[in-house]
Parts: structure tokens; sequence; C-alpha cells
């Protein structure tokens, strides 16, 4: 999996890419739950894909902390079916984070909301 990080208008944008696995998501997890906690972030998940459930169980397990820690908001948009279904399924759509477009996530100008600043990439 690899990272495009930018920010934008005062949100951290993250381009996820590539498989998603159990060896890809320890770095995602560290820069989750250190560095991006403070930030509004937005993951673009549309060129994501998964395999294996370990992995996937990692990466949901994260967004899910993510959400529930962040100070300023979590979203994610170009979300899959699968994903969507396993968002649905632990119950982090529930909280709302699921979004259709990176550009429509957060109003900009409203603080506490959130939605890409260097690069995150742990190659599987």
């Amino acid at each position: 999996m690899e990272a495009n990080v930018n920010r934008q208008d005062g949100v951290l944008i993250v381009e996820l890419r590539g498989r998603l696995n159990v060896e890809s998501t320890d770095a995602f997890r560290r820069a989750c739950q250190g560095q991006w906690l403070a930030d509004k972030v937005v993951f673009d998940l549309k060129d994501l894909s998964f395999v294996g459930s370990l992995g996937l169980k990692d990466f949901v397990d994260t967004v899910d902390h993510m959400s529930v820690q962040s100070r300023s908001g979590v979203r994610l948009c170009g979300v899959s079916s699968e994903f969507r279904r396993m968002f649905e399924s632990t119950g982090v759509a529930a909280r709302g984070i699921c979004v259709s477009r990176a550009d429509a996530v957060f109003s900009l100008s409203q603080p506490g909301s959130a939605a890409v600043v260097g690069s995150l990439s742990a190659r599987s």
C-alpha cells in the first residue's frame, strides 16, 4: 500500500493505493495513531484494493480508532462496495465518515471538520 499525502486548505488528504494486506498496515497505523490525530483527515480509497482479511481488519480497526480519537475529524471517500460492506458490518459507517467525494467532505471554513503532505509507503 502506498499513500500520497497532501494538505489543502487545512485538510490532510491521504490518497491510498495498491494492495491492502497485513504487511502494509503497520506504517499506516503508526501515522494514524501519531502524527495525523490532530488533523482534519480525508482518506481517499478509490485506488485501494484488499487481499486478506487480516490486513482489512487492521485497516478497519485503525480507521475506527482514529474516528473516535481524532479531535478534528476523519472522513473516507472513494469507498468501494467491498470496503463499504466492511465498514457497515463493523459499525464504522454508522459514524457517518463515509462520503461520496473528497471535495465535499468538510466545510473547510467550519472548525472541527476533516479529509492529503508527504508520502507514506508500505509496499506489498
